[in-house]
């Protein structure tokens, strides 16, 4: 009994080992005929701890850097996951990713830092010019392809501004991810210092269709720039506030 138990354990080791150590290099030309959307260069290491110097995905979205290791725990419950760093148009990028046997979509700790300069040129936002810095921290993301995925995390825009007719200064904006109650995205949005005191909230729901219910109150009630340059989007109240209620689809607006 005691031999057939340490054959056992001794395959299993192998089999492992074996899985470990399998070059990633050569897996890749074995495949990629059939993976045309994903091209990678110059591969290092093995399938389950590797780097490329870069991946391209769609002939659009270029990772460079890119550092990889399977979750052996994700296995187990047979999940394909995988912490990555890489850098995306020049920005770190870092976290863990995983799909299930329903290609289910879920990361964790997904964390990265750029210039809001840089934020505009990937995602074109329907807003003025803007400056400044943007920390992102994605706790949570769970996602079905072809639906809105559900997120928790925080981001941070420091040193913010934005630019429409006049340049307004924001100080430290913070958009909190909440968890999803009727929507798959909830964000609170609120900021310190700066030209104007931003209070509101966003939400997406599962069909793209957003809502916005911002309140704009500048802080030096005198400067009459800051006036203007809100009065051309958002209506003012009897307190000197101006809030800004829209509703639409991410759709018409070019972001899906």
């Amino acid at each position: 009994m005691k031999t057939k138990h340490y054959l056992l354990i001794g395959f299993l080791a192998l089999f492992f080992f074996l899985i470990v150590n399998i070059p990633a290099a050569p897996v890749y030309e074995a495949v990629k005929a059939k993976i045309p959307q994903l091209q990678i260069q110059n591969i290092e290491g093995s399938i389950w701890n590797g780097s490329a110097q870069q991946i391209t995905v769609q002939s659009r979205h270029v990772l460079k850097n890119v550092n990889w290791s399977v979750c052996l725990a994700h296995i187990l419950i047979a999940e394909a996951c995988v912490d990555f760093d890489v850098s995306y148009s020049n920005n770190p990028l870092s976290g863990q990713i995983s799909v299930n046997i329903s290609n289910n979509i879920q990361a964790k700790n997904i964390e990265t830092s750029m210039t809001a300069k840089s934020l505009s040129q990937i995602f074109p936002l329907p807003l003025g010019e803007i400056a400044g810095n943007i920390d992102i921290n994605i706790e949570s993301l769970n996602w079905t392809p072809g639906s809105v995925p559900a997120i928790q995390g925080e981001i941070q825009w420091h040193d913010a501004s934005i630019t429409i007719a006049q340049t307004a200064k924001l100080g430290n904006v913070t958009i909190t991810l909440n968890e999803p109650v009727d929507n798959p995205v909830n964000a609170e949005i609120t900021n310190k210092d700066g030209d104007l005191a931003i209070n509101g909230r966003l939400s997406l729901g599962e069909n793209t269709d957003y809502k916005v219910d911002l309140t704009l109150t500048p802080r030096n009630k005198q400067n009459q720039n800051i006036k203007n340059s809100l009065s051309l989007f958002a209506k003012s109240g009897p307190d000197g506030s101006y809030t800004v209620k829209n509703n639409g689809n991410l759709k018409q607006l070019g972001l899906m």
